[in-house]
């Protein structure tokens, strides 16, 4: 065992040496993720949206019209647009110019007067859910404050009494949500603490299976299993030691960052919550030995990693809950190791779970490390014997190669030309078995895969507790409601707070809902009462559906006569009756994604980043993978001879296989999902052509930058969630570091997505997509002009065939 650990140590020294020596493996293995973990860290600025441009439409020009925008200007999520009509307003919001439009109709101080509720109009664009969400409650909030007054001056002129008496009898019962942990529901604390663990557990992963395959890919496993003294084991261990090493304590290092000096503290035991993260890190690296042992060549084992890893944010419930995903959908989540970190991490963050739940999750993520070690270190070793016997036979073919002058240029044979460089382009793309599956394919895969979490659409089923402390009839009939409701699921019901605080940090259930002790009482006495609804801060979604369904409950019209007895004692019936059916506050109508689908608002969104995803992994690993071939064929020596002929031969060939994956997911893709497509079909065809012209030449620029295939995945596939959030997708842009703005300026994904969900989804006008055109057509021509001078530079590399050559 001594002589074992020996071996690793030095396997460790030579991988250490191998990293320091190759400045490009530590820069994409290491440098990259941590750039966008940065990146990330500064994005969401504060982590409250402020500020958003809203459109107004005030039809009346009262003193009441006068009154409610003064109300809705000191909203601070808000910055009222004026528009003269509703058509300039309407144009405004298909242009992503403002979120909503709020419209006070004409005779709206008149209606007020004659008691017929006159409703203000909210037009929210829910292509944008996130910021819609936010909008939607602060402009409810300030117009239910506004009418709330009204009524109580008018209930005051028309019945006496004081002010304050009246207005305590508008409302029976407030629906009040706490979220733990992140009291002021700050997107920096909702976002990051899934996104940068995330992000390093991709990171980790990537740069362990070019590390793990490198001399599969280049040769060298000989003298890498002399160096562990006959021993594959102690050779894997030792490759594993300086990269593991480094994602441990960076995972160290933000937790303490995080819990510490960002403040955000620790329920429960830190030591839990850094050996969450090891765990995280340590099942990376299980997951690559078990598909570097299982695929068939060193491409496959890296797009493997990356299906199952890459798109898992959606599974892991922090967006959208695992328990409104269908019965499959949520299955897979639970075999992420990212579910479980971010279960155990909420534990010792927010909740302070007991001991015995936080260990049970512990040992859950303990699996995935223990059984794919199990399972791959055998297999591993197999496999390594076999290339190892390979790389022998390798040699002769090097020297017999060289002899017959295999590696050199004839001067004198036909050059390849555009046409025939378009084609061969296509061919060789395509009839590959390492990209067939990426080009051929990747696109349709991830549009259903990625938008299997959301297919309910809605958020359903939400474990949910009541305490009741009241334990009256009132209290029963409440219960009852809400067990009623879709988004609800209610899990038990209790009369202590003690044992219903307990259930919630051993995540029995993940909302609380509290009735107080004096519910009935103060229904009956006419004054407020509130429900209390506390949810995890690690998973606000499920509180906000709670808080809607009991929203619901409360001012559900039936409910309220049902109860107007116990409220108002002596009140006419049919007052009540015409009271709940009189015109709303607000109406609210959701535009260009009705049914305000969590499916709706994704997939769209991320469709454009998907396409960017597979085209940076295509060309890197094809490209990539021609131009470090040795020998290399004609027509990628002449590409690399005549960048200006043959090279737009195969900038165009790649182009066409993006248009057309652009147009599947415009036209089927999103039809299919039924997410809304083709609203303004010239628009759509620009953008598809533009867009998929700036992806092309930004995987070109990357791939002559890196050389070969190596080491691009790293450097692309990090790059997707990053550039979904850093676009203005799901963060408002107005709100968003002027750091993370620069740079999101380079991605093509980021006008992409806005032209995209401008044209196809919210129809429109082509002129408003002109200037996302034009950001496309400009990095097209900057990173075009760097791939046609930058290949004509790559010389070929002089190094012996390899492992990867004979298979």
């Amino acid at each position: 065992m001594r002589q074992w650990c020996r071996n690793a140590a030095h396997v460790a020294a030579l991988e250490l040496r191998q990293v320091l020596s190759h400045p490009l493996e530590w820069l994409c293995g290491f440098a990259a993720p941590v750039f966008w973990c940065v990146v990330l860290l500064f994005a969401f600025n504060s982590g409250v949206m402020t500020g958003l441009p809203v459109g107004l439409v005030d039809a009346d020009g009262s003193a009441l019209s006068r009154q409610a925008v003064s109300a809705l200007s000191a909203i601070p999520s808000i910055e009222l647009k004026s528009f003269a009509s509703a058509e300039d307003a309407d144009e405004a919001l298909r242009a992503r110019r403002t979120y909503a439009t709020i419209t006070l109709p004409k005779n709206f101080e008149l209606d007020q007067k004659r008691e017929r509720g006159a409703p203000v109009s909210l037009e929210i664009n829910k292509t944008y859910y996130a910021v819609g969400t936010i909008l939607e409650v602060d402009v409810k909030t300030a117009l239910s404050s506004l009418k709330l007054s009204s009524l109580a001056v008018r209930s005051t002129a028309q019945s006496g009494g004081s002010f304050r008496e009246n207005a305590a009898r508008l409302r029976a019962s407030i629906p009040d949500v706490l979220f733990m942990g992140n009291v002021s529901f700050n997107f920096v604390a909702y976002l990051l603490p899934t996104f940068i663990p995330g992000l390093m557990a991709l990171g980790a992963l990537l740069g362990f299976v070019c590390m793990l395959t490198r001399e599969w890919r280049e040769g060298g496993l000989r003298e890498l299993i002399d160096e562990a003294g006959e021993s594959v084991s102690a050779a894997m261990v030792g490759k594993f030691i300086p990269w593991v090493s480094v994602w441990l304590v960076l995972i160290s290092v933000w937790t303490a960052g995080w819990a510490g000096w960002a403040g955000w503290g620790a329920a429960g035991p830190i030591l839990f919550w850094f050996t969450a993260g090891w765990l995280l890190i340590l099942s990376m690296a299980a997951l690559t030995s078990l598909a570097v042992a299982l695929a068939p060549s060193w491409v496959i084992a890296l797009s493997a990693s990356i299906c199952l890893i890459a798109p898992t944010f959606p599974f892991t419930g922090f967006s959208f809950p695992l328990d409104a995903m269908t019965p499959g959908a949520r299955l897979f989540g639970l075999l992420l190791p990212l579910t479980h970190y971010l279960e155990a991490q909420a534990q010792i963050w927010i909740l302070g779970s007991p001991l015995d739940a936080v260990a049970k999750t512990q040992l859950e993520m303990l699996v995935f490390p223990v059984l794919c070690f199990a399972i791959s270190i055998p297999l591993l070793t197999a496999r390594v014997r076999k290339w190892e016997r390979r790389e022998r036979m390798s040699e002769n073919l090097t020297v017999s190669a060289e002899k017959d002058d295999a590696f050199s240029d004839a001067p004198d044979r036909p050059r390849t030309g555009f046409l025939a460089a378009f084609g061969l382009t296509l061919r060789h793309a395509f009839l590959s078995r390492d990209t067939i599956a990426i080009l051929g394919g990747a696109v349709a895969f991830y549009l259903i895969f990625y938008g299997w979490p959301y297919g309910t659409q809605q958020v359903e089923g939400i474990p949910v507790g009541i305490v009741d402390l009241d334990r009256s009839a009132a209290a029963g009939r409440f219960i009852s409601a809400l067990e009623a409701a879709p988004a609800a699921d209610v899990r038990f019901v209790v009369h202590s707070a003690a044992e219903g605080m307990d259930a919630f940090r051993r995540r029995t259930a993940d909302v609380l809902v509290t009735i107080p002790p004096e519910y009935t009482e103060d229904l009956a006495r006419g004054r407020n009462t509130t429900i209390h609804v506390l949810g995890n801060g690690a998973y606000p979604v499920k509180a906000r559906a709670v808080q809607g369904a009991v929203s619901g409950v409360v001012g559900d019209a039936r409910s309220r006569i049902d109860l107007a007895s116990v409220m108002t004692p002596g009140a006419d019936g049919t007052m009540m009756k015409a009271a709940t059916l009189s015109a709303p506050g607000v109406l609210v109508t959701y535009r260009f994604n009705e049914i305000s689908g969590y499916g709706n608002f994704t997939v769209p969104l991320v469709g454009p980043v998907i396409v960017q995803a597979v085209l940076l992994m295509g060309i890197g690993m094809s490209v990539g993978g021609w131009l470090y071939r040795r020998p290399r064929r004609n027509f990628v020596r002449d590409v690399v001879a005549r960048p200006w002929c043959e090279g737009l031969g195969l900038f165009f060939a790649y182009w066409s296989i993006a248009f057309g994956w652009l147009l599947y997911m415009q036209g089927f893709g999103f039809l299919f999902g039924e997410y809304g497509a083709m609203a303004n079909p010239p628009a759509v065809l620009l953008v598809c052509a533009l867009y998929a012209a700036a992806v092309v030449a930004f995987g070109l620029a990357i791939v002559t930058t890196v050389r070969s295939n190596a080491w691009t995945a790293p450097l692309t596939v990090i790059i997707s969630a990053p550039a979904l959030f850093i676009s203005g997708a799901v963060w408002p842009v107005e709100n968003m570091h002027p750091l993370a703005a620069g740079v999101a300026q380079i991605l093509p994904s980021t006008p992409g997505i806005y032209a995209s969900a401008a044209a196809a989804q919210d129809g429109a006008v082509l002129a408003d997509v002109l200037p996302a055109c034009a950001h496309l057509l400009l990095l097209t021509v900057l990173y075009g002009s760097f791939f046609l001078m930058r290949v004509g530079a790559i010389e070929e590399f002089p190094r012996k065939l390899s492992v990867n050559d004979i298979d």
